[in-house]
């Protein structure tokens, strides 16, 4: 198993359902047309009940996707989960360089997610994140300095998650992404947030096909690698 993705093994079998689904399912919930996962016997052993075992095969499938994305070179041909995001960096203009680890570069990436959506952002959506913040300068300035495990961020994060997702007619996304259902977070994602679908979406809507895959996993992992390293308690308070 790629290095990189070792820590999907601790995930819920639900998480990894929903990237599952996000890999062999198109923006209309059908089948995509050059999917192989569904078709797999491990799919049909394993889907949707015991997802650690459908694993290997899950990125397999989105390395294929990835194979796609990159050069002719690699067309068809599986790649790295690490080219893969470098590759959905550049799309992004997100900067890195060799030196930075895949943690490192995938925190990049939330962060200039964070500060797209943050444009889209009025004062109400301000005052949502936090009564402290007075303007988008101050929620941009947080972004930059802030851990991206903080509260705020990861609670910023999440929103655009489960927008991601349901947007694209993922309907169970918030129960599945952390299983908060029932906080008063939950209220506040479901509802009418209007900064997660601007911007941030334009630039999406406009790539390629197998970019609707590896984009969202992408954002998927790098969410997934932030949660599985805090405890069920921080969750809790953190998502309250």
């Amino acid at each position: 198993m790629d290095k990189d993705l070792e820590f999907l093994k601790k995930c819920s079998n639900e998480q990894l359902q929903m990237l599952a689904d996000r890999i062999a399912y198109n923006d209309k919930g059908q089948t995509r047309y050059n999917e192989t996962l569904t078709n797999r016997r491990s799919y049909v052993l394993y889907y949707p009940n015991n997802m650690k075992e459908l694993l290997p095969d899950i990125i397999d499938e989105m390395s294929l996707y990835a194979g796609n994305t990159i050069t002719n070179v690699f067309r068809g041909s599986h790649v790295s989960y690490r080219s893969m995001l470098e590759d959905v960096c550049d799309t992004y203009k997100v900067k890195y360089n060799d030196f930075n680890s895949t943690e490192e570069i995938e925190e990049f990436f939330l962060r200039k997610v964070l500060l797209v959506a943050a444009d889209d952002m009025n004062m109400e959506d301000i005052k949502h994140i936090s009564n402290t913040l007075n303007s988008k300068e101050d929620i941009k300035n947080m972004i930059t300095t802030a851990k991206i495990a903080s509260p705020i961020l990861l609670r910023m994060i999440t929103v655009i998650i489960y927008k991601m997702l349901s947007k694209f007619g993922f309907k169970l996304a918030a129960e599945v992404v952390v299983g908060f259902a029932g906080s008063r977070l939950f209220a506040w994602v479901t509802g009418p947030v209007g900064w997660v679908l601007g911007t941030l979406w334009t630039t999406y809507d406009l790539l390629g096909p197998s970019y609707k895959v590896t984009v969202p996993c992408a954002l998927l992992i790098a969410y997934y690698r932030i949660v599985t390293q805090k405890t069920e308690e921080e969750l809790k308070e953190v998502l309250s």
